[in-house]
């Protein structure tokens, strides 16, 4: 499989504190998997998605939950209108919860295939373990757990390459690795402020990748109360940035792939789209990575907390916009 040129070169290039960090990495079942993408929600659309493409973007993260901000028939019609062959791309989707069942996973993957005019995905992940109030529009048939054993056999029937869920907690993984397949991705909101360190660990020990949505902080305005997002307003990281002569976004991105994250930033500009690809070639030093890993938990809680539960939103319904 070919990657861009683009990746490759930027991939040689020392980010941060290790010798070398590479723009592609490999899965557990031997498949490369880009440690960058765009996410495609946050009002990501076709031309959004073409941007990408043109700029040397070959992974992207979308949805079936239309109501998240996800359009995934626009990615597929992006992806054919480029002309780039689909052995360079990867693409990955997820399940909404209120597709949980055996056979409802199978046809709501069905139809996520249509959608992007493909006969395969690279990934396929369960959106969350579970409905909640406001997030489903109908109750599902079954559990994540009939739905995993859905996932497990259409990846051994080749309709998948990878498989995993998001929002993942320590004994939900512990449940996960007991399974006949245990994921490839872990995707968990990851960001300077919130950097599930447990979690992370425990994919690293798994030999399971760790995906970070919302690594720009978006978050804590949308579901813990913030009016301005902390992540571009912190010192520590305009400090950073100004003395690397970059920006907040790459710094941050910068330090997630530091940490073997692979990362999913969307943005429907494409001069922030190639300012995050670009982050490949922020240098960090060690004294860098380690005042930003001195950010875990550094935030107060607001006094009015907004929850999943009390907001009837999801954590994906905004991802890393700049």
């Amino acid at each position: 499989m070919r990657w861009p040129l683009l990746l490759l070169l930027n991939a040689a290039r020392p980010i941060s504190t290790r010798a070398e960090i590479p723009a592609v990495v490999t899965l557990g079942n031997g498949r490369r998997f880009p440690l960058l993408g765009l996410g495609c929600a946050s009002g990501v659309r076709q031309s959004h998605v073409l941007s990408a493409l043109e700029i040397g973007y070959r992974s992207f993260d979308t949805a079936q939950a239309y109501q998240w901000g996800y359009h995934e028939e626009e990615v597929g019609e992006a992806v054919y209108l480029s002309g780039i062959s689909r052995e360079e791309l990867f693409l990955q989707s997820k399940i909404h919860p209120e597709d949980f069942g055996y056979a409802a996973t199978k046809r709501a993957l069905a139809v996520s295939l249509r959608r992007l005019n493909t006969t395969y995905l690279d990934a396929i992940l369960l959106h969350k373990p579970r409905c909640w109030p406001g997030a489903c529009a109908r109750h599902p048939e079954g559990t994540w757990q009939e739905s995993w054993r859905a996932l497990e056999d259409v990846l051994y029937d080749g309709l998948v390459r990878a498989i995993g869920i998001c929002d993942v907690d320590g004994p939900l993984l512990e449940e996960l690795l007991q399974q006949r397949q245990k994921p490839h991705i872990i995707q968990n909101w990851m960001d300077p402020f919130h950097q599930d360190r447990e979690v992370r660990q425990r994919c690293r020990e798994a030999g399971i990748q760790y995906q970070a949505y919302s690594s720009l902080g978006t978050q804590w305005v949308h579901f813990r109360g913030h009016i301005f997002n902390p992540v571009f307003a912190h010192p520590v990281l305009r400090t950073i940035a100004e003395q690397r002569e970059g920006n907040v976004a790459q710094v941050v991105l910068a330090w997630a792939l530091h940490h073997g994250v692979a990362v999913i930033p969307a943005s429907t500009s494409r001069e922030r789209q190639r300012s995050n690809l670009d982050s490949f070639g922020l240098q960090l030093s060690p004294a860098d990575v380690a005042r930003i890993d001195g950010l875990d938990g550094a935030l107060d809680p607001p006094s009015a907390e907004v929850t999943l539960e009390n907001s009837g939103k999801s954590k994906h319904s905004v991802h890393s916009e700049l």
